[in-house]
């Protein structure tokens, strides 16, 4: 079995007290034909901190951007500098089990099917707990996650097929990120892993979770609380505008049908509940996420255009008999409670 060179494409924006635990577990990680390409946008002081102790490392390579323009672009960004094979996707704020990189390539040079895959993502503090195994997507047009919140008893340690691969430990072939056009940048953050991740389906190809492949994350664990570094404003807007966004691109048109109005029914009942509950700009930040749509309706019609065109080789029906899962009201009384006191979601 060949090692191709794998491009290990980290994003940093205010990280100074993730980045050095994150790069430390990297380069010390058994892979070794690998490059590292940080995108920094920090003022934080990190990107200092990274050329001052990590400037022998040939294989590392820092992008300066000036201002933070989102997960989807500066990942694209780090991708159009990068050489390997793979592209693979971390987050500051992870920290990467020595074999983790290995897990991830091995699958995937064995099965030229798989298009993208994720790492099981363990929390950073308790380790023994799930972060994500991936999403499936549920009949309203949300995400369906897999294992959020509970311990890992070994119950998702087998090789399977998901919608969504979160971007804080993936890895996709260089090949097709580029032919289906990278993340989308109007999404500036949430749900733009979603995206990609269904254009690879669509193009043809599977993604995957792997969870031989392991990688530890900080969000919403005490070192990095949900509520300090996620602004509800950001959560409500972006969440809203950027679901709506990916189902009126992807979906076929009788499911867009079938689909749209329920999806849009719950953020119209969510944003209700919150003007009821007293929070006003929580409601009004969902409405201003669905006008966006509305307003730009043109522009996503046009990506719905060059994505029948120049993307899809399967229907909705192959893709979604293998990554759509029915879950009972109580998960979806859940999940609206958990927007309401501003849990994670």
């Amino acid at each position: 079995m060949t090692w191709p060179l794998v491009s290990v494409i980290i994003l940093n924006h205010h990280g100074r007290q993730f980045i050095e635990n994150c790069l430390d577990s990297v380069i010390k990680s058994d892979y070794l034909n690998k490059e590292i390409i940080i995108v920094d946008s920090s003022s934080d002081g990190s990107n200092e901190l990274i050329k001052k102790k990590y400037y022998r490392i040939k294989n590392l390579k820092i992008i300066e951007i000036p201002n933070n323009y989102g997960p989807d672009r500066a990942r694209n960004i780090g991708a159009t500098t990068a050489k390997g094979e793979y592209l693979a996707f971390l987050d500051n704020d992870t920290e990467v089990d020595p074999h983790w990189l290995n897990e991830l390539v091995k699958v995937m040079q064995s099965d030229k099917s798989i298009g993208s895959a994720q790492s099981k993502l363990l929390k950073i503090e308790p380790r023994n707990y799930f972060d994500c195994a991936g999403d499936y997507l549920g009949p309203l047009g949300f995400l369906i996650e897999r294992s959020r919140g509970v311990k890992d008893r070994g119950q998702f340690d087998y090789i399977a097929e998901i919608l969504s691969a979160k971007s804080a430990a993936s890895i996709i072939r260089n090949s097709i990120f580029k032919k289906i056009g990278g993340f989308d940048e109007d999404y500036f953050m949430y749900l733009e892993e979603t995206d990609l991740s269904w254009r690879v389906w669509l193009a043809g190809y599977r993604v995957v979770f792997i969870p031989q492949s392991k990688v530890y994350h900080a969000f919403n664990t005490p070192k990095k609380s949900f509520k300090r570094y996620y602004p509800k404003n950001i959560v409500r807007y972006y969440g809203c505008r950027n679901y709506i966004s990916t189902l009126v691109k992807n979906l076929e048109l009788r499911n867009l049908i079938k689909i749209l109005p329920l999806h849009l029914s719950c953020w119209f009942l969510l944003s209700v509940l919150f003007v009821f509950k007293g929070n006003l700009k929580d409601g009004l930040y969902i409405l201003k996420g669905i006008g966006w749509n509305i307003l730009n309706i043109n522009l996503l019609l046009k990506k719905r255009r060059f994505i029948n065109i120049n993307i899809r080789k399967v229907s909705d029906r192959e893709i979604l008999g293998r990554v759509m899962e029915k879950k009972k009201m109580g998960y979806y009384l859940g999940k609206v409670f958990a927007y309401l006191t501003g849990r994670p979601f």
